[in-house]
């Protein structure tokens, strides 16, 4: 998943989905700070300003965004540590996209499902409320770091995304764009703390409820696609539909030619967008070169996978890599990236 994509899913998802877990105890420390309670004995403090609301709020998105990013590069090392092959990254994209599902239907009111979504132990949730008891200046951004220790189940979804990179740069990366787009509902919640329950209740439920489940679709795809699996969402709807999207068109251009040693090259644009060409025609029965160019590719693109081959390359940021394809047998031989969001596919004819 493209960390477009995961800042998407904080804002639509799990924006919602967190603040039905952390949302009360933000709420309550916001309550205990107001400038206009009235104390035992006492008149009025003061008159309450938008400020007021604002900077405990902003020291508390500062530090869920600290601990989060902290954590998406601890995650991200622990993937690279045990090296983690294509195939459970696979598997790691399908998990998280069975866990936005489940969270998804609980949303949606399925309580047969309640027992199925992921909680943090009670003793993290008990040292949480604590630090959301505090009156202290800094209790905000304590209870921003502290909210890393009871995750919502699409925060669960986004740290197997996390994993799955095998990157620190990736997955602190991919915490730190899900942190930022959970900040306008938290955000919301410094001017409207109460309402904003209500409202998580009723419509917000419902509408990150169907952001989980398209989220946790996209997520399985990619796992299914970064598998080689022949079923994925495009094949499934080139069965109902009967257009294959992935087969070859005009753009894809005449068989490439050979060269004098008889080998015929195929060069693919690696961008962090995607590639391109992502469809090449090539004769089947001829020994076959591809090389991936990239300059200054920094995406997920950069990683490489030929699943029915089982090649996992990392390419170089700037530069031109080349594998040696052999003599391929007429069909579609497939490559995507790290994430399994982009491919390309070469038709051997």
């Amino acid at each position: 998943m493209t960390l477009w994509g995961v800042f998407v899913t904080g804002l639509v998802a799990g924006g919602a989905s967190c603040a039905a877990v952390q949302g009360g105890l933000l709420a309550g420390l916001l309550a205990r700070r107001r400038p206009d309670a009235v104390r035992p004995g006492a008149g009025p403090v003061g008159r309450r300003t938008r400020l007021d609301d604002a900077v405990p709020v902003g020291g508390f998105l500062a530090g869920k965004l600290v601990s989060h990013t902290l954590l998406g590069a601890a995650l991200g090392l622990v993937g690279d540590a045990v090296q983690v092959s294509f195939r459970t990254r696979a598997l790691l994209q399908i998990v998280a996209g069975v866990l936005m599902l489940t969270m998804g239907a609980h949303l949606l009111g399925v309580r047969s499902l309640a027992r199925l979504v992921p909680e943090p132990p009670p003793r993290w949730s008990a040292l949480v409320r604590r630090n959301a008891r505090s009156a202290s200046a800094g209790a905000p951004a304590l209870l921003g770091l502290a909210s890393v220790l009871i995750p919502c189940g699409v925060t669960l979804s986004v740290e197997f995304l996390a994993v799955a990179s095998g990157s620190a740069v990736t997955g602190a990366a991919t915490m730190a764009a899900f942190v930022l787009g959970t900040a306008p509902l938290f955000g919301a919640l410094g001017y409207a703390a109460r309402r904003s329950a209500t409202v998580l209740r009723g419509h917000l439920a419902k509408v990150a409820a169907v952001a989980v489940v398209v989220t946790g679709l996209v997520s399985i795809n990619a796992g299914l696609v970064l598998s080689g699996s022949n079923t994925t969402l495009a094949s499934l709807w080139a069965s109902v539909t009967g257009h294959d999207s992935d087969a070859p068109t005009a753009a894809a251009g005449p068989a490439t030619p050979l060269s004098a040693d008889g080998v015929q090259e195929v060069v693919v644009a690696v961008r962090d967008t995607g590639y391109s060409p992502s469809v090449v025609t090539v004769r089947a029965g001829a020994p076959t070169r591809l090389t991936f160019r990239t300059a200054g590719t920094q995406g997920c693109t950069r990683t490489v996978v030929v699943p029915s081959l089982r090649v996992n390359r990392l390419l170089p940021s700037t530069g031109d890599t080349t594998l040696e394809l052999g003599t391929l047998k007429p069909g579609r031989l497939r490559y995507t990236c790290g994430m399994g969001m982009y491919s390309g596919t070469i038709e051997a004819v």
